[in-house]
This record gives C-alpha cells, structure tokens and sequence, in this order.
C-alpha cells in the first residue's frame, strides 16, 4: 500500500508545520521577532529509496521561508532604545562574528559601551559606541550623542538577498552566503525611544494551528484505516 507512505510523510510535515507555528507564537512579543514557515516539497518514493511498490508521492522539507515585514513601532521610554523603519539591520558584534537584528533593545555596559541585552556589542560605522553621560540622544540617521558630544553612528546595513539570513536565536541573524555582503542601508530612519515588535500575526497563526491540527488528526484516522485494512488482508490471506 504506497499511500502509506504518502499519508505517514504528511503526518511528518503537519507536525513540522506546527512547530513552527509554537515558536512563532512563544515568540509573539519578543522585539524585532520575524515569523517563519516551512516549505514543503514533493518527492517520489524511487527517487530517495528503493522499493518494489510503484512510485508514491512524499511529504519532504525543502526549507524555512522567513517573513521579514517590518513588525509595529512600540514607545518604551528607554532613551537607548531605537528602532529601524526600512530595509535594515543592526549590525552586533559577537564571539561568532558579526551578527544582524531588527531588535533595537539597547543598553550601555559598565564601561559605557552600547549593548544588546545579550550584552553584545552593538556595531558603530566606526568601531565601538562608548557613550558617557546620562544624556543620551540618538538621532534619525544613527548618529549618538553623549552630553551633546558626537561619540558615533550606529551601524546599519541591508542585503541583496535576505533569503540568504538565518536565524541564530535572540532575533539575531547570520548571512550564509560571504558573496552576499553587507551594504550600508539607504533610506532608512533610526526611531529613539522605540523598538520593534514581532511581526506574527497571532490571530493568523491560531487559525494556522487549529488547521494544523485537524489535518494530523485526519491523516492519524486514515493511517488507522490502512492499518485495520492491513490486518484484514492477513486474516483473508490465513483463510
């Protein structure tokens, strides 16, 4: 029966599906957050294994598609806070090397260096932002004041191919590909006192899991189908 194939790997699929819609509904309210889904392909039986059966159809995981729109602009008070609207990222430094995000949750360490939460350092056009002072201003196009003294410009670059980003945890991405460069982003602006929210639709998502799991219980009562055919075969072929 080679549709037992086809109905296990699509069972596979759905509960790969789900998975993502969890993380991206545990991540509804994590800043600068993009949603993601899997995408699926269509694969014949022959072309991956050996098998006497005909050709069935599986179920296979071809890749991750990130949704990469900008999330809304939520006012948190916290003057190191900024926010880009535009195609852009953050560039932060960590142990791994460069590292881009969208989330714009910022502090100064003990030594006066502009951090992520993580306490990685957050990138400048020009080497580290070390900004001394308690007044802190952040202006539209990146620029850092400390006590109205100029002390950097925060780096912000974009992709040709942001296909080529993968997630790495805490909103943080790396670029897969080297041939893929990092160039200063154009058209952007820097919002202080604002950070961006996640971008899952929480309501398309609930939708996408009540879907979800209904098509797995379907495809668990056809699997009982084939199964209890199975057995009746077997009492047929003892007969």
């Amino acid at each position: 029966m080679a549709g037992v194939y086809t109905v296990v790997s699509g069972a596979a699929a759905e509960e790969k599906r789900l998975s993502f819609i969890t993380n991206n509904l545990a991540n509804a309210l994590t800043a600068g957050y993009k949603s993601s889904r899997p995408v699926f392909e269509a694969v014949l039986s022959s072309s991956i294994i050996e098998t006497d059966q005909a050709d069935s159809t599986f179920v296979g995981t071809y890749d991750s598609h990130i949704n990469f729109s900008e999330g809304p602009l939520i006012e948190s008070g916290n003057r190191l806070d900024a926010a880009i609207q535009g195609d852009g990222f953050f560039v932060v430094q960590t142990a791994q090397g460069d590292k881009y995000t969208r989330n714009g949750h910022f502090s100064l360490d003990p030594n006066g260096k502009l951090v992520t939460q993580d306490g990685n350092v957050v990138a400048g056009e020009s080497g580290e932002i070390v900004a001394p002072g308690k007044l802190i201003t952040i202006e539209k196009d990146g620029s850092v004041y400390a006590e109205k003294n100029l002390v950097g410009k925060i780096r912000v670059v974009r992709f040709a191919d942001k296909s080529l980003l993968r997630p790495v945890g805490s909103s943080l991405f790396e670029n897969e590909d080297p041939s893929n460069e990092a160039s200063p982003a154009v058209n952007v602006t820097v919002s202080q006192g604002f950070h961006e929210g996640s971008n899952v639709d929480v309501i398309k998502e609930m939708i996408d899991m009540i879907a979800c799991t209904r098509i797995y219980e379907a495809y668990g009562k056809v699997q009982q189908g084939f199964s209890d055919m199975e057995s009746k075969l077997q009492e047929a072929a003892r007969v």
